[in-house]
């Protein structure tokens, strides 16, 4: 005899459920959907809010098992397209593959290679063909797609997009009608120097350029118009310093600036002082030293991230930019710097300038040289392949009927392993060969004092070719129980070679990223 059905909705409001599912994972929310009618109807649009084509690894994969990929890719934009559930769909990331077609002339051994190609071709031409019905589409991802008059077209017809990335895609259609973003992201879209108009700047908030040449044709694009609601730039070169600083003044609302490097041409003179008019509500910068040096003095400027400059001197440039950066007109939290040499007085000077402090970080530069080792000769037989005359069998009907287990399987992550206690060993001491080691002893001795609020404390090691800086388990658990006794505000720990020795802290309980294990400091 079956038993009376659940009334859910009398125990909870749908709205609480509702917001129980948001923070479901896609595999949580398949099971809860098939709990009752209610679940149902809650699940279903989180389930298609976001859809996703990745056809960018195929070319390392068993060629059958990429015609079944593509083809279920392909009916399933036909079918979501042609349904009412198109209306659920929030965002899209599809990644295409233009140098797919081209493996079909390695594999000529596969006579039925060509499949791979045409249903590729399918579920591009479906993509393109069926965009313009996602009318409820709020952020789109795309890559390797040729944006040309008609692709421009079905965006502009897309009343409710913000969000707007285009990666590695060549941008035919350079004039018309300006999207009406709120973030747009571009990246290596091509070498042409044509100015680019494409975004409106009246309601852009976020503007990402992170290609090599595209910065000058959409800064061109953009003419003398201002950005009244800009709030985050990230630039990866600027290669014309006198239109970025122009630029800048067209941005009375930013706060968030990000450039990765400034290309000097030696005729154009980096200026000593940008007037303090320009971006006058900047809070973070994330930049190349010179740039740090003129652009934070006088600005609210909280978090700082200082890259390499050009000087041969770098650490008295460092210092000079660490003094720049004390004249913010409000008190820095946070502030990443380059390597330099640290000695006892710069780190309790560093302390002293910046007393709110809450992260630092200061990278540590390991010289050593890379060792080569060289193998004897290697004799090949050549490679004959085996013709290979398999057919898929396609049939769009049965296109779900066999899925991989990995896209159905309901694995959870594997739980935490028991934590180790960890018991502050006063006398201790660590090895002083290294600049790293001694730097800690520093801290750990108290010769070094930090902000007393400090929060997160890096200091990476950015050799890639030895793991001599590296500190033993046992050192790194005694330098978290010293720091996690004298800073109790400590959440995040970073000491050592290339981010592997990185701690977060949770609780009475620190974790090392990408360890399933966890230590308990006992203070």
């Amino acid at each position: 005899m079956s038993s009376a059905p659940i009334l859910y909705l009398a125990m909870i409001p749908s709205e609480i459920w509702l917001a129980c599912w948001t923070v479901c994972s896609a595999r949580q929310l398949r099971r809860l959907s098939l709990v009752c009618h209610l679940f149902r109807s809650l699940c279903l649009p989180l389930l298609f809010q976001t859809q996703s084509v990745d056809t960018f690894d195929l070319t390392r994969g068993d060629w059958i098992a990429d015609v079944h990929k593509l083809h279920r890719a392909a009916v399933r934009l036909e079918r979501i397209a042609e349904g009412s559930r198109v209306r659920m769909v929030r965002s899209w990331s599809f990644a295409a593959n233009r140098n797919l077609v081209s493996r079909s002339g390695l594999y000529s051994h596969i006579t039925s290679i060509r499949m791979v190609d045409a249903m590729y071709e399918r579920v591009v031409t479906a993509f393109s063909s069926t965009l313009g019905r996602y009318q409820h589409l709020r952020s789109l991802n795309i890559r390797d797609l040729l944006v040309d008059r008609p692709f421009r077209n079905t965006l502009d017809s897309l009343p409710m997009l913000e969000e707007l990335t285009l990666e590695n895609c060549d941008i035919h259609a350079r004039d018309g009608v300006l999207l009406n973003l709120k973030n747009f992201s571009m990246s290596s879209t091509g070498t042409s120097e044509e100015s680019l108009e494409l975004v409106s700047p009246v309601r852009l908030q976020i503007l990402r350029i992170d290609g090599w040449g595209e910065t000058i044709p959409l800064m061109t694009g953009f003419g003398a118009q201002r950005f009244p609601h800009l709030s985050q730039l990230s630039l990866n070169t600027v290669s014309d310093l006198e239109l970025f600083l122009r630029f800048l003044t067209q941005c009375p609302r930013l706060e968030g600036l990000s450039v990765g490097n400034v290309s000097h041409d030696g005729c154009t003179p980096f200026p000593s002082y940008v007037c303090a008019e320009t971006i006058p509500l900047l809070q973070s910068i994330d930049a190349p030293l010179d740039l740090v040096r003129v652009l934070t003095p006088n600005r609210p400027v909280r978090d700082v991230i200082v890259r390499s400059g050009y000087s041969e001197s770098l650490s008295a440039e460092v210092t000079l930019a660490v003094l720049d950066i004390s004249n913010a007109s409000v008190p820095v939290r946070s502030l990443a710097l380059p390597s330099t040499y640290l000695t006892v007085v710069s780190l309790n000077t560093m302390s002293s300038l910046f007393p709110g402090l809450t992260s630092l970080s200061m990278e540590i530069h390991c010289e050593e040289p890379m060792q080569f080792r060289c193998g004897g000769a290697f004799d090949c037989e050549p490679w004959t392949p085996e013709v290979d005359t398999g057919v898929p069998d396609i049939c769009d009907a049965d296109a779900f009927n066999s899925l991989p287990p990995e896209e159905v399987s309901d694995t959870e992550e594997e739980q935490p392993s028991p934590a180790v206690h960890v018991t502050l060993e006063t006398h201790k001491t660590m090895p002083d060969s290294v600049l790293l080691h001694e730097i800690l002893s520093w801290i750990c001795s108290g010769l070094v004092s930090l902000p007393a609020g400090i929060e997160v404390l890096r200091f990476p090691v950015r050799s890639y070719f030895s793991e001599s800086t590296e500190l033993s388990e046992g050192h790194q658990h005694q330098v978290i129980a010293a720091l996690s006794r004298m800073y109790p505000s400590l959440r995040e720990l970073e000491m050592g070679y290339h981010n592997k020795p990185h701690w977060e802290r949770n609780g009475a309980l620190w974790k090392r990223k990408g360890v399933n294990s966890y230590i308990e400091v006992d203070t």
